[in-house]
Parts: structure tokens; sequence; C-alpha cells
């Protein structure tokens, strides 16, 4: 991992014995450049995780360039020989949200979704976004749809409906669901 981090970044680079709150998708490591600057490297070598790490730097850089909330900003992605894919971004030392902070991050997410909206952007009239991202591993059709109820119906839940409907496992909890929105 440190020979394509280094051949990406163009410098040296440290893992740091940084002890990290894991999700349960992708490995994490923290590493220091030789200017100091730390990084957070998210790696999974499961088939899809190239396309996963790819919608997530885009989704990072849109947000980002929206200046209206902090985000870590993405630096890169990659492949290693062995197959492992992953993705670079600044490291945040994180903190647990108190009760001001939450409602700041209410309104900032708000401003977020809006910034298309300001006067001095480009407007964009349509709902979706020009790459496909993932939740967790599963692929997000992101296609641009006219208005946010077709694109949340057809590209969300009817989506993660067929997902379910295909899914041959854990048939007691599938038919519950599927009776709850009336498919059954």
């Amino acid at each position: 991992m440190e020979i394509e981090l280094e051949n990406i970044l163009k410098t040296s680079i440290t893992k740091l014995n940084i002890c990290i709150n894991e999700g349960c998708i992708n490995n994490s490591s923290v590493y220091q450049t030789e200017e100091n600057k730390l990084l957070f490297v998210k790696d999974n070598s499961k088939p899809g995780s190239d396309k996963m790490f790819n919608g997530e730097l885009e989704g990072l850089k849109a947000i980002c360039s929206t200046n209206t909330i902090s985000a870590p900003y993405p630096i890169a992605t990659g492949c290693t020989n062995s197959g492992h894919h992953f993705i670079v971004m600044d490291y945040w030392k994180m903190s647990s949200l108190n009760k001001k902070c939450s409602s700041e991050l209410g309104s900032q997410l708000a401003d977020m979704h809006m910034f298309n909206l300001q006067e001095t952007q480009p407007r964009i009239n349509k709902f979706g976004f020009h790459v496909e991202t993932c939740c967790g591993f599963l692929p997000q059709n992101n296609t641009w749809t006219d208005d946010w109820i077709t694109f949340y119906t057809e590209n969300r839940l009817e989506y993660q409906i067929r997902l379910l409907q295909s899914n041959p496992g854990n048939n007691l909890k599938k038919k519950k669901l599927l009776k709850i929105i009336g498919l059954n």
C-alpha cells in the first residue's frame, strides 16, 4: 500500500499507529507525509470497491466545492498490485457532536442542498449525480431525472425493492417487508 500511495502522492509517507473506530466495510489507516500532512486511507479488496471509492471521491469533491459544510478533502483513489482499492483524503480527528454542533450541522446540510439554487451558481434543474455512488457496497443509480419524486422512487426505493426481491436469503424478513410495502 505504501508504495502505491507514495507513487500517487509523489512524497514519502509513514503509516501511523493511530486507533480508528472502523466501520464494518473497509480497512482504514492514517499516514503522515514527509511534509507532516496527515492522510486518512480507506481500502478494500472486494469487487465493486473501486466503484464505491470513485463515487465517494466525486461526492466529497462536490460537497467541498460548496463551501457550506466541512468535509475531508478527497485526494485520490487507486489500486495496489494485490487488488486493494483505496481512497485517500485529509485526516480529521473526529469527536462527538454536542447539541450546538448538531444544530449547526443541520443548517450547513440544508445550505449544501440548496447550493445550486443560489443566483451565483449555474442552475441545475434536475435530480441525480454525474457518477454512480454506493450506499455501502450497494450501487446507487444517479441517472438525472426532472423531479425529486421520480428520482427517489425509481433510483432509490424501487432499486432497493428489486434487490430485496432478487436476494434468495432471509425469506421471513423479506416476506414481512414486502407485505408492509404491499408487494406480497
